[in-house]
């Protein structure tokens, strides 16, 4: 990886503006066709104002991405910024936005006059330059190669891709969603050094707020990264170290082109002050507050929803949203078919001497089911309450002391008269013999 040097200069609106470029190789390719601006390798030999020039001009950055093979996109990609860079600070001005698309067209008709004599006429590159002067940010493109805004975590993208698959967008033949997948996204409509001339496009110039974040770069950036990841890394730390830190987030997801990056940040990061930090610990615990009550929230309406499940769900009824606190009645048993008789122990005096104690007597622990009592036959209708007898007294016995009632006694037979034959013989006997 080859970083740039850093300018830090103070513009007419006294924001300070340090920018840092970088290019990597990437992962897959052989050689890196890309090239930046400000640049201090070995093959940049780039224009470097002088402090009143930048004053006047604005500090430029730019981006380029070669294409047409490892060389001659490489040559491209430098000879290009090497004459837009020469042509913008040799421009008076004032208007720099006219300046500045003047600068990149005329870098496409020497590039494309320098491809013609060496004969490499299939390479060329893509091209976005931007300046930014007394705190206005000014930007032009040829290209796929993209410049955002960032500021208070959002990312703009502020030019617009030269590509096949741009224009079927435009045209409304394919939506955002496909326009993400479309395999013509790499299909240039428009690059540098192919033809004598080309049309910049050129954007309204944009007023920087104090802590914005200006960055250019290569397609082997944001076919990496989406551009909310890109805003999130740009902004963390010094602008050199935003560089390094999204080239190797490319490389990690896979680094099948060359990787250029150019971080220019306006004004100075604010150190976090002591309201700040109160500040942010408030949010903090407010958000975990709130991530708590959450997580409490639905881990209750989940122990309700199963009670109510465990309750309900074998009688197949529908289950609960809330469940109410549930009163338990003690259950009522239906009588059965057969009527219970009263236990009621004989009294003991009515109970005959000798007689066992009664067996019916119920224990704290124990209820017995009562049978039927065994009943005397009687002799005229039942009584209301059936009468206990015990199993050991004489149904003929008829001592007061019993508790009963005997049943009558059999009337005697009558005595037959003297000289009755109660049985004549001839009738059921034969006679005896003569």
């Amino acid at each position: 990886m080859t970083d740039a040097y850093t300018q830090s200069q103070q513009s007419r609106s006294n924001l300070p503006i340090t920018i840092w470029g970088a290019t990597d190789v990437g992962r897959e390719r052989e050689g890196n066709e890309d090239s930046v601006y400000p640049h201090s390798g070995s093959t940049g030999g780039y224009f470097q104002p002088k402090p009143a020039l930048l004053a006047q001009k604005g500090h430029l950055f730019i981006v380029a991405d070669g294409v047409g093979g490892a060389q001659g996109g490489s040559e491209a990609s430098q000879w290009a910024i090497r004459v837009a860079v020469e042509r913008y600070y040799d421009m008076p001005g004032p208007d720099l936005a006219a300046d500045l698309k003047a600068a990149v067209e005329a870098a496409n008709t020497s590039l494309h006059h320098y491809l013609q004599e060496v004969g490499k006429t299939e390479a060329g590159c893509t091209m976005v330059a931007a300046v930014i002067q007394n705190g206005t940010l000014h930007v032009a493109n040829v290209g796929d190669s993209r410049a955002y805004r960032i500021h208070d975590g959002k990312i703009t993208q502020v030019t617009i891709d030269h590509t096949l698959t741009q224009h079927k967008l435009d045209q409304g033949q394919i939506s955002a969603q496909q326009a993400a997948l479309d395999p013509d996204s790499s299909v240039l409509t428009r690059s540098m050094g192919t033809k004598p001339s080309v049309k910049a496009d050129v954007f309204s110039p944009l007023r920087l707020a104090d802590g914005e974040t200006v960055l250019l770069c290569s397609d082997g950036l944001t076919d990496m990264l989406p551009d909310q990841e890109i805003a999130g890394m740009a902004v963390k730390g010094a602008p050199n170290q935003a560089t390094g830190r999204l080239i190797k987030a490319a490389n990690q997801r896979g680094g099948f082109d060359n990787i250029s990056v150019v971080v220019a940040q306006v004004g100075e990061k604010k150190a976090m002050g002591a309201a700040d930090l109160v500040a942010g610990l408030g949010r903090m615990v407010e958000q975990r507050k709130t991530l708590w009550m959450g997580l409490g929230a639905a881990l209750l309406i989940a122990l309700m929803a199963m009670v109510g499940w465990m309750m309900y769900g074998s009688n197949n009824s529908p289950e609960p949203t809330l469940v109410a606190p549930i009163v338990t009645e003690p259950s009522v048993t239906e009588p059965s078919a057969t009527p219970t008789v009263p236990f009621s122990p004989l009294p003991t005096d009515t109970v005959p001497p000798g007689a066992p104690t009664s067996t019916l007597r119920p224990t704290a622990t124990d209820t017995p089911t009562l049978q039927p009592p065994t009943r005397i036959p009687p002799t005229s209708e039942p009584t209301a309450v059936p009468i206990f007898i015990s199993p050991t007294i004489d149904p003929g016995s008829s001592d007061p002391g019993s508790g009963s009632e005997p049943g009558p006694e059999p009337e005697p037979e009558p005595e037959p008269e003297p000289g009755d034959d109660p049985d004549p013989p001839g009738e059921n006997e034969p006679a005896p013999p003569p």
